[in-house]
């Protein structure tokens, strides 16, 4: 009996200290501590001279050590924990729920999340886009598929609340729809704690990509909770687009602050996903205007400038006044002199 309780003894230790040395995640390591637990816990039984309280307590006595150990090691050396359950969004990333904790896999980097506080840390290139029309066509569905798991989404802002939530509808534009108008659908919304987040650049009708954590559902409302916003370039790349009047006559007209325009009808910044009027993408504060003005070439006239563009061109006056011409108008230097 001696020997047996020696041999179940040892089995039991390796299959403790064993799953410490193996840096992968498996739930095979938490079982082989439970069995191991148990192993040691059964030489004690074996022993009709231990106290019936420490088999009964070292059990608990041995989870806390090993979980102990378990969220030193993984706090302090950032590497895979045993006493977690695991979430794999994919093969990039995965998350680690325990107790007290969370650990999130951004590729092979271990990022240590105490009390659940932290927002999504991995880079969110690395998470596939749903598209909010997709989430919200069947959203008690998805809820069901993706509750307490990280996604991202991408879709059209249709109302923010302060500085405390946004929410997200499904939406439908129309062909000729400009200044980034859709129609959005009431019957579902996605809403997105944006707390941690600073949203200042952002508006209604602006496109948004956000990864967060489906937390909740309720009356077709779906919740995400520690969140964070995807810093993309939709609106840095743009082309110009140039509408000219099919009749020009000589008058010059108010097209929007010190900036007259003459057989032009309109400018459009195009973003491919959305077209704006140049007029209401400046005050939208989707471009600045000495950003556009910086793109062109010029040519120096006394202290006036003329901004050269491939669909248009910019007369800057010394007295503030500005000009928009097509590229077919002479220049009337005289324009700067009123």
């Amino acid at each position: 009996m001696k020997k047996s309780k020696i041999i179940i003894f040892i089995i039991g230790l390796i299959l403790l200290i064993i799953p410490f040395m193996l840096n992968f995640y498996s739930i095979y390591k938490l079982l082989a501590i439970g069995l191991g637990i148990i192993l040691l816990d059964v030489c004690f039984v074996l022993n009709k001279k231990t106290n019936i309280f420490l088999i009964i307590y070292l059990p608990i006595l041995l989870i806390i050590i090993t979980y102990s150990i378990d969220y030193i090691k993984t706090y302090t050396l950032k590497l895979s924990p045993i006493y977690v359950l695991e979430n794999k969004i994919n093969n990039n990333v995965s998350i680690y729920n325990s107790v007290l904790y969370r650990v999130y896999k951004c590729e092979n980097n271990y990022i240590f999340d105490n009390n659940y506080k932290k927002d999504f840390p991995c880079d969110t290139k690395l998470i596939e886009n749903i598209d909010i029309n997709k989430l919200l066509n069947e959203p008690q569905k998805n809820y069901n598929e993706y509750k307490n798991n990280f996604i991202k989404v991408s879709g059209k802002i249709s109302k923010i609340n302060g500085n405390s939530t946004l929410e997200l509808q499904e939406y439908k534009k129309s062909d000729n729809s400009i200044n980034g108008y859709v129609e959005f659908n009431n019957s579902s919304k996605l809403i997105v704690d944006i707390s941690n987040n600073i949203i200042n650049k952002y508006k209604v009708y602006d496109y948004i990509t956000i990864v967060g954590l489906v937390k909740s559902y309720n009356n077709n409302e779906i919740t995400l909770v520690n969140t964070k916003i995807e810093d993309n370039d939709l609106y840095n790349n743009y082309k110009i687009e140039v509408i000219e009047k099919s009749k020009c006559d000589e008058d010059y007209s108010l097209y929007m602050n010190n900036y007259y325009s003459k057989c032009i009808n309109n400018i459009y910044i195009d973003y491919g996903i959305d077209i704006y009027e140049l007029s209401y993408a400046i005050d939208d504060g989707k471009i600045k205007i000495d950003e556009l003005i910086n793109k062109g070439t010029y040519e120096s006239y006394n202290k006036n400038k003329l901004y050269k563009y491939d669909k248009f061109k910019l007369l800057a006056c010394q007295n503030d006044k500005n000009y928009l011409l097509s590229n077919n108008e002479k220049i009337d230097l005289s324009l700067c002199e009123n």
